[in-house]
């Protein structure tokens, strides 16, 4: 079965493959001295997928679970001394309330530096560190990122925040030099060609973000024809009964119509997982690939959360 068939076959897509940092020597020489400093070989792309993936097994296992018990821990220790007063039959208990309420306190907010504290030895590690700044020096050499995984700044395509953990600033190397900027463009590989995104693809991009509202609009369509036939029923008006006619034809045009725009939608998903596995594809055989539009970031990140935890 091919990668095109079967996406979890292709490698996975990294933000820039070692065959592109070796092309530029003074790049690959800094790239190389980075990678001295944590015993890395960043142009090693096995390696790189190998501290990629427990990279995102460290960050993804920072408490979530420890941070919701630090929360019920806080909010127990704000509504326990008000329980005397909701329930008069505590009041005598008061001041073992107000106890457990501090104690409550004290170790939800200690929960809560211990998961922070986790939470930033994980990001600091000194390989992630490294490779934010191979990454930084990539861009600053010309370079091209196909994308920058979400997990690795600390940041989150779904809130658009800023990263929490973003790319050291580095100058350009031509603006340092004094010549022109380098061409953000790819360049070719030698006889490896880059896929060619399908127009289903294309479709699928301007068209993921959009839509979604006709199962609501389509409920209230018929709820509101049942209020007109309830009403028809009390007041003895038979127009009412039209209402109820309306709102379900409104309502079921609409389900219709946002179930193909679903099937549709699903389609054109897997077009583009398609898509993605010939982009690693290229990518492991050495292709340059330019870099990703937000929808393809976005499903690479969701795909990647599965593939990489359990490949």
């Amino acid at each position: 079965m091919s990668a095109s068939q079967d996406p979890s076959v292709a490698p996975q897509l990294l933000p820039v493959s070692g065959a592109e940092l070796r092309r530029d020597p003074a790049l690959h020489e800094a790239v190389r001295r980075v990678g001295q400093r944590v015993g890395v070989d960043f142009t090693d792309d096995e390696r790189v997928r190998g501290e990629l993936k427990r990279g995102r097994e460290a960050t993804s296992a920072i408490g979530v679970g420890g941070s919701c018990l630090a929360a019920l821990l806080v909010i127990a220790a704000i509504v326990l001394p008000f329980a005397a007063t909701v329930n008069p039959a505590l009041a005598e208990r008061r001041p073992i309330l107000l106890g457990a309420a501090g104690m409550a306190a004290v170790l939800g907010i200690a929960l809560m530096v211990r998961v922070v504290r986790k939470r930033q030895r994980a990001y600091r590690d000194p390989v992630l560190v490294a490779y934010r700044e191979v990454l930084a020096l990539a861009r600053a050499h010309g370079l091209t990122l196909t994308h920058v995984p979400d997990w690795l700044v600390g940041s989150s395509s779904e809130t658009e925040g800023k990263p929490s953990y973003p790319l050291p600033d580095i100058a350009p190397v031509s603006a340092a030099k004094g010549a022109p900027p380098a061409p953000s463009a790819p360049r070719s590989s030698g006889e490896v060609r880059l896929p060619r995104k399908p127009a289903e693809v294309a479709v699928w991009e301007q068209s993921v973000d959009k839509g979604g509202w006709h199962g609501e609009v389509g409920l209230l369509s018929a709820f509101a024809g049942a209020g007109a036939a309830m009403w028809a029923s009390i007041e003895d008006e038979p127009v009412g009964y039209a209402g109820l006619g309306l709102g379900v034809a409104v309502a079921i045009t609409l389900w219709v119509v946002g179930y193909r725009q679903g099937v549709r939608k699903k389609r054109g998903r897997e077009a583009a997982l398609r898509y993605l596995a010939d982009v690693r594809a290229a990518q492991a055989a050495g292709a340059s690939i330019p870099e990703l539009s937000p929808q393809l970031g976005k499903l690479l990140s969701e795909q990647d959360g599965t593939d990489t935890l359990t490949g």
